[in-house]
């Protein structure tokens, strides 16, 4: 029998409904495990909701998105192994944090280590700076450590955000359309095809993570660190594209046009760092500053931060493109400001609130 070589659209559509279908399925069987065996996310310090609820539903999106890829791109792509090779990496430091709440270090340490495996044994690493601070092609010795870095702060970006129902999963949608449509257009079919599985299970998986009573799941490390680690992925391949020329329209600021793309979880790590540092206490440790919590505590409800977080990221990706044209530090001065503008009004919002000036509902716990 002839081998069967799926293409285009085609590929494209397998890899979508596939992962989508899995995930869909498999989730709700996660859920039945997680209850019967009590392994649910309980009630802590740090932690917004206020019940038990099942956690590792990464499982579900990491089964989708591995199959639906692997299927679409029908074993071709340079690299390939590898990356599938750092996924499973990060998806078993994951489940283990989920289960038994690893140590930082260790954590850390399996984040780079699956940083190293991309960045050394494949070509996906940065090959220039596209002229910012003059400079434009860089060698290996500077691009492996800008790779590396680049990556694991974009996969603890993408944890640090999974704080509240709906949000990680919605910014890797926006994020999985937006770079889709890039590679698809720029007739790179290899990443569009992944970003058409990362984009089905994210959409099964927030149908599940967005309701209320028994099918309700979070993602936990197991899925962020994933959906982190891909999008990274995604990044560095999109500066790559358009540093050899092949993009679909022509970029001259493509590393900040990225950090638009990720502009939310970027800037709120950036900021939670910050502040951490500033009141004397460790980068790592976990607190209740992140935006979410603090539009949670202006009154809104998880889906209604979610929906406007996600508006927003939705608003600088149009801007990140529409001033492209400006120059890398520019363009970045822009996103910078937008953001903190946004969180200036929402603290001023939040001030009001908490002296009584405005009065709103509750919000719902998680």
């Amino acid at each position: 029998m002839p081998e069967i070589i799926i293409t285009g659209w085609p590929a494209i559509l397998l890899a979508f409904t596939s992962s989508l279908v899995i995930t869909w399925y498999y989730i709700p069987r996660v859920i039945h495990i997680v209850r019967h065996r009590h392994l649910e996310d309980t009630p802590g310090k740090h932690k917004i909701h206020k019940n038990n609820v099942p956690t590792l539903g990464g499982i579900g999106i990491f089964a989708g998105f591995l199959v639906g890829y692997l299927l679409g791109i029908d074993g071709y792509m340079p690299g390939l192994s590898y990356f599938t090779a750092a996924a499973v990496m990060l998806f078993f430091v994951g489940i283990k944090d989920d289960l038994v709440n690893i140590n930082y270090n260790k954590k850390l340490l399996g984040e780079v280590g699956s940083a190293i495996v991309v960045a050394l044994f494949t070509d996906l690493r940065f090959s220039s700076f596209h002229g910012f601070l003059g400079i434009e092609e860089i060698s290996f010795w500077i691009s492996f450590p800008v790779t590396v870095f680049t990556i694991v702060l974009i996969i603890n970006a993408v944890n640090l955000i999974d704080g509240i129902d709906g949000l990680a999963a919605s910014i890797g949608i926006v994020a999985s359309v937006t770079f889709g449509l890039f590679f698809f257009l720029s007739g790179d079919y290899a990443y569009t095809v992944m970003a058409a599985a990362l984009l089905g299970a994210l959409l099964a998986f927030l149908r599940f993570n967005l309701s209320e009573g028994r099918f309700k799941i979070f993602m936990g490390d197991t899925g962020s660190l994933v959906i982190g680690f891909t999008l990274a992925v995604f990044a560095v391949h999109f500066n790559e594209i358009v540093a050899a020329g092949k993009s679909v329209i022509s970029i001259s600021s493509a590393p900040s046009v990225a950090i638009g793309i990720l502009v939310v979880p970027l800037f709120d790590t950036l900021r939670v760092v910050i502040l951490r540092l500033h009141y004397h206490q460790s980068p790592f440790q976990a607190d209740h500053r992140h935006i979410h919590h603090t539009m949670l505590r202006a009154g809104l409800t998880h889906k209604g931060a979610t929906l406007l977080i996600t508006l927003f990221n939705i608003l600088m990706i149009g801007v990140s493109f529409l001033l492209d044209g400006i120059g890398i530090i520019w363009l970045g001065l822009v996103l910078l400001s937008l953001c903190l503008l946004a969180t200036m009004i929402l603290m001023r919002f939040v001030t009001k609130k908490e002296s009584g000036i405005i009065t709103s509902p509750d919000p719902q716990g998680a």
